[in-house]
């Protein structure tokens, strides 16, 4: 790849590679959580998965209590998609703060709130033109299950199986996540949600091996239940994320989207994008919706790099057939404060600026590029997946059985963090997920898919030993 100038300068911190220089956790990380566990809830007190105490950041690095830096592939769970909160992000933040204190925008309509709501319906695609304030994705999405109820008058909702929605009892409940531990046990079932495997073309749900597939099966399977259990005429809408996130980075064909589509329209659905993990540029677009043609929302739910590392705050878009006349309100008390939207707003004007989306479709390209050969050099590698700056390598037992390998994945995760690359792991999941910031510069990432290629190799070497089945491995981890 040729260099490129960017709109930003690269400071000698942006550049700077990870360095482990003690065991983890370090002396110092390992006397603060023997400190502090004490107090904290059990989850919390759980340090296997990142076994560190982050005591600072600086450019694209997570600097422990240690003195340990990671290269930082988390990104505040995209929260952080500049790496820490850019100069412009934190001024604005700044000036508003003197200007507007804290304020309840849902209540109390102030200018602050106004220029991000004109800046929103600037930039939002298609029909969207109608805006409800929010503060988490977890309350974006529950409101969206609302407002397509109400614009309905029908009690249904299509989710994909794979897709995480929050922590809300009635999301986490009935919209799963890849892995049954994170309903199971806490959440009961419930009622109004009809769930259907997300598309994957990898592994599919109804034939063994590998793949390609042909990932339009899963709505010969919704076209089923439609039959079977549901009737279309109760059906509001249809909620699905654009890229599978927490499912491992599966990004659906067109032909998906143009027979989804379809279906809305002769049934009457709502489509409902939650892009609350890939809005404002993760995927190398504005809207991860930009990647296809023709996707046709009456919802979008803004989250996470929405806040552009500022403070908390998300967004419903929504056309004005559902929004216009509603009789819902949903803000909340925190919902769209004065300075969270001034931070969102210079977020968005710093991906107009230019050179951002370039750079995250850059870092797709380079993933690819490092990690697609490890295909054919590892038994283990099943494949390798990217959307612009976010992007996952899933790992199998063996090339012909195809069974998920989560014990190797974890493996690799902690050899990978003996390197310096912190990286999205969970114990139970077969897949590593990488999520730079936007603007991480490509030496960075490529020295990230090196280490991260070693640390395959270091576990190649010898392979541990798998749960007798992806559910018993799933139990593992609930415990």
């Amino acid at each position: 790849m040729t260099p490129t100038h960017h709109p930003w300068t690269h400071t000698a911190a942006d550049l700077e590679l990870p360095d482990v220089w003690t065991t983890l956790p370090g002396p110092r990380s390992l006397a603060l959580f023997e400190r502090h566990d004490r107090h904290t809830t059990g989850s919390n007190a759980d340090h296997t998965v990142y076994p560190l105490a982050q005591a600072s950041r600086r450019g694209h690095l997570i600097v422990d209590a240690d003195g340990n830096t990671f290269a930082d592939h988390l990104s505040a769970w995209g929260a952080s998609p500049f790496g820490p909160t850019p100069p412009q992000v934190k001024a604005a933040m700044d000036a508003a703060w003197a200007s507007h204190g804290m304020q309840i925008s849902g209540w109390m309509p102030n200018t602050a709130a106004f220029a991000l709501v004109d800046k929103l319906a600037a930039i939002a695609p298609g029909r969207l033109s109608r805006v409800e304030y929010s503060v988490s994705g977890t309350l974006a999405v529950e409101g969206a299950v609302k407002f397509m109820r109400e614009a309905r008058g029908r009690p249904l909702i299509i989710t994909f199986g794979g897709q995480y929605h929050g922590e809300s009892t009635y999301m986490s409940a009935g919209a799963s996540s890849d892995l049954s531990n994170v309903s199971s046990g806490r959440t009961q079932y419930v009622a109004g949600l009809v769930m259907v495997p997300y598309p994957n073309r990898f592994r599919s749900p109804f034939r063994k091996g590998p793949g390609p597939f042909d990932d339009t099966e899963v709505l010969d399977y919704l076209d089923y239940l439609l039959v079977q259990q549901i009737h279309p005429d109760q059906v509001a809408g249809v909620l699905i994320e654009p890229v599978l996130g927490e499912g491992g980075i599966h990004a659906p064909s067109q032909a998906f989207w143009d027979r989804l589509g379809a279906l809305c329209r002769r049934w009457g659905w709502l489509l409902c994008l939650d892009e609350v993990q890939t809005c404002m540029g993760r995927t190398g677009e504005l809207f991860a919706m930009q990647r296809w043609q023709g996707i046709d929302p009456d919802l979008l739910l803004l989250g996470k790099a929405f806040a552009a590392g500022g403070q908390p705050i998300a967004a419903i878009l929504g056309t004005d057939a559902v929004m216009q006349d509603t009789s819902l309100h949903l803000g909340s008390t925190y919902g769209f404060a004065p300075a969270a939207c001034a931070g969102a707003l210079a977020g968005i004007e710093l991906i107009e600026a230019g050179g951002v989306l370039d750079n995250a479709r850059r870092l797709e390209a380079l993933f690819l590029e490092e990690m697609r050969p490890l295909i054919q050099r590892f038994e283990q590698v099943g494949d390798v997946r990217a959307a612009g700056a976010m992007a996952a390598i899933e790992f199998v037992r063996s090339k012909a059985g195809h069974e998920p390998a989560p014990a190797f994945q974890f493996a690799v995760h902690q050899a990978a963090l003996r390197r310096g690359v912190l990286g999205i792991s969970q114990r139970g999941k077969w897949h590593l997920r990488l999520q730079p910031a936007l603007t991480m510069p490509e030496s960075v990432f490529r020295d990230s898919c090196h280490r991260i290629q070693e640390a395959m190799a270091e576990v190649a070497a010898h392979p541990p030993a798998e749960a007798e089945s992806i559910q018993a491995a799933a139990a593992q981890a609930a415990r």
